[in-house]
């Protein structure tokens, strides 16, 4: 719950300043009751100068734009004087009036005006530079306004989020009123993602029984997102059916009626495999489908090999006065010889030299390129390795919110990506999903180089697009798999290979760059991991570039409780320092954070340039720079990206002085300290282990149980996935 107070707010609506139709967000000038004039900002769809609101929030200071009320919930009503309905008609609310408009119908209509807008439109055409037909099209225009405002305050009576509106609004038009009452479970898809429990209690507000239909169907519809969302592209339909049973709290028989249904709406895709039936969200088919056809276009993709290219590649590497081992130049050619090739190994063995040898081998044929990755750390490095600009997947493929809510690319089939190659690093963190879309965005000549680590753990979203590219056998690939010389001198190199091979590495030698620090209780280790990070590695060390990494998010030793004890000892309370809290997490000045959900909408600037963007991403991590606990404002600074978040944003926001392995794909530290003491079986797992272990450039430290590690490098491969990728790239071929 959140422990700030709310203050009340009842103004009249006198401008509109900004508003984004797709998201609801608004800015709007108004006048309170006592005259003063404010900026009121939030997600209030279709709202108009002239409109009276009612509504709860904070007050925030923003760096930029002064005192604003940033709002959380509120009631509005229509303007019933003539001067309030002129402002709410000329502030373009409706389109097809203007103020010249809008001041021909007040004084002709008054405050019938919105009466006879709505039902005697034909009227309007008696006025001058009206047409019937321009008066329908404003009659359609005030009509769906009062839809969106109707929706709000439906949303409103039943205690849901106004930002549910728009996508309601544009997904099901004048009818989402009835669509939510009629099914509610809507509410548990994306883009809104509500919790089936949740909308539980709403369904019995509407009277919808627990055997229904709509509750029935939802659950199968639940149980496969939640699962997507975890990794699997597919559920077994068996297994579908049990927890779909136990989620919905009915006997299997209730549940089995639903798949057929559902198929037969389009909603899943059923398909048999050897002796399984399974099932999918007709989405993630869609991604698999696509995944299969264009790699299967690329692979047979006729090309055309630059003359002398090794001639070329001899010279390259003469005029940078190093050699390649065969493997590596096996892996550069390759790049040229088919439209898809892979490029994989372990730390050390020479992907990065490959890497920039064939960008550079490239240019030398003129071709042309596009370098990428999925996250912002991961492009930064590979912009540094290369000393060319790479970009996020998502900045590439211009990434943006859609109608409905969620996120779309402006970059596709009919507007393609304009290179010869597109070369993406840390591939094996692609999901099926980006992978669809990045395959689209391909010119019919446009060859793809994947390089990446296919040991690490699997992406955060669906399916294992690399891995399963690999292993079919069917994409050319070259695994690097020689520990260079240099490499060879890092213990963390080293104890990874091992740590890959299911060898428990030496943890008593404690030289070169591999510690471990063996810990009695799960409290002791979380006070060595924290006198590590403030004190003891700065101080022998001197690196300040430190990152926790740990297994789980809960117990002692879990991110959760270790932000907690880190930011007390890394960035303890000053006078200096603001700070402002939501539910039971302080954020102060000088924290180090991580962005928990996609947020298309999120504006942000670079200091110092004129360069403005939008769009902050699940695991974007960044520091906050400033706050203004009298304004009630979070400045944070993403890798330069700066942005704001109001106190009632902050829940897009946690500490990241410690995170999690899946959180630190793609990135790389100087130091990482690896607290291993317990936490759940299921993540006792090598590939885990092994991902935090190769995110250290520089120090690894392992602080916990000797026989914890031991589990983690015996155990097999975390993140197994249901996907059939693989299966349909050999059926394919």
């Amino acid at each position: 719950m959140e422990q700030f107070e709310l203050e009340r707010l009842r103004c009249r609506v006198t401008a509109i300043v900004y508003k984004n139709d797709d998201t609801g967000y608004c800015v709007a000038r108004v006048k309170t009751e006592d005259d003063d004039i404010l900026t009121v900002v939030g997600n209030m769809p279709a709202l108009g100068a002239g409109e009276q609101l009612d509504a709860e929030g904070v007050f925030i200071s923003h760096p930029q734009y002064g005192r604003q009320f940033s709002v959380r919930s509120y009631e509005r009503s229509m303007p019933d004087d003539a001067s309030g309905i002129f402002e709410y008609l000329a502030s373009g609310m409706v389109k097809g009036i203007g103020a010249k408009t809008a001041q021909l119908i007040v004084q002709k209509f008054g405050t019938r005006a919105f009466e006879v807008i709505s039902n005697e439109p034909e009227t309007l055409a008696t006025l001058r530079g009206i047409s019937l037909d321009k008066a329908y099209s404003i009659q359609r225009s005030f009509l769906q306004a009062g839809a969106l405002r109707a929706l709000v305050e439906f949303l409103a009576l039943h205690r849901l989020p106004p930002h549910y509106a728009s996508p309601l609004l544009n997904r099901y038009g004048g009818d989402a009123i009835e669509a939510v009452t009629h099914d509610p479970y809507l509410l548990c898809s994306e883009p809104f993602s509500a919790a089936f429990g949740d909308i539980d209690l709403l369904a019995d507000d509407f009277g919808i029984e627990r055997d229904s239909q709509v509750r029935l169907d939802a659950a199968v519809l639940y149980e496969l997102g939640f699962n997507l969302q975890n990794g699997h592209v597919f559920i077994p339909t068996s297994k579908l059916i049990s927890v779909s049973s136990d989620l919905a709290k009915v006997p299997e028989s209730s549940i089995e009626d639903s798949i057929p249904r559902l198929e037969k709406a389009g909603r899943i895709v059923r398909r048999d495999y050897s002796d399984t039936n399974v099932c999918y969200l007709a989405c993630a088919y869609r991604w698999e489908t696509v995944a299969v056809r264009e790699t299967g276009r690329l692979k047979n993709l006729p090309v055309h090999v630059p003359k002398n290219l090794e001639s070329r590649l001899d010279s390259l590497m003469e005029a940078r006065g190093i050699s390649c081992s065969g493997k590596q130049r096996q892996a550069i050619l390759g790049c040229f010889g088919s439209g898809v090739s892979i490029i994989t190994g372990g730390p050390g063995t020479g992907k990065t030299t490959a890497l920039l040898a064939a960008v550079e081998l490239m240019e030398k044929c003129g071709s042309t390129y596009l370098l990428a990755a999925p996250t912002g750390r991961a492009a930064d490095r590979m912009t540094k390795i290369c000393r060319r600009q790479a970009y996020t997947l998502h900045r590439l493929l211009e990434a943006c919110p859609d109608e409905l809510g969620g996120m779309t690319f402006r970059r596709g089939a009919s507007n393609p990506l304009d290179a010869d190659f597109v070369i993406v690093d840390e591939a094996s963190m692609i999901d099926l999903s980006i992978a669809a879309a990045l395959l689209l965005a391909l010119k019919p000549h446009t060859r793809l180089v994947l390089v990446g680590d296919a040991d690490q753990l699997p992406p955060v979203g669906a399916g294992r697009f690399f891995k399963d590219l690999l292993d079919s056998g069917l994409v050319p690939a070259v695994r690097l798999d020689e520990i260079f010389r240099q490499a060879q001198q890092s213990d963390i190199v080293m104890n990874a290979h091992m740590i890959n091979s299911g060898e428990l590495p030496p943890l008593s030698r404690n030289t070169g760059d591999f510690y471990f620090s063996r810990a009695r209780t799960a409290q002791g280790a979380a006070q060595a991991v924290a006198e590590l990070v403030a004190v003891r590695i700065p101080d022998r060390f001197g690196i300040s570039d430190i990152q926790i990494i740990c297994p789980s998010r809960r117990n002692i030793c879990g991110t959760e409780e270790l932000n907690v004890l880190l930011q007390s000892r890394l960035n303890p309370p000053a006078q200096d320092k603001g700070e402002l809290k939501c539910g039971r997490v302080i954020f102060r000045k000088g924290d180090k954070v991580m962005q928990t959900r996609n947020n298309y909408d999120r504006s942000w600037y670079i200091r110092g340039e004129k360069q403005l963007g939008s769009g902050i991403y699940n695991g974007d991590t960044g520091v906050i720079l400033d706050v203004d606990t009298r304004g009630k404002l979070v400045t944070v600074s993403f890798d330069g990206r700066v942005t704001e978040y109001s106190q009632l944003e902050l829940d897009e926001l946690e500490h990241a002085f410690a995170i999690t392995a899946h959180k630190s794909q793609g990135s790389e530290y100087s130091a990482v300290v690896i607290p291993v003491f317990d936490c759940p079986t299921r993540l006792l797992m090598r590939n885990l282990l092994y991902t935090a272990v190769t995110r250290a450039k520089d120090l690894l430290v392992l602080v916990g149980r000797e026989d914890m590690i031991e589990t983690m490098v015996h155990s097999g491969e975390a993140g197994k996935r249901y996907s059939a990728l693989k299966r349909r790239l050999k059926a394919d071929a």
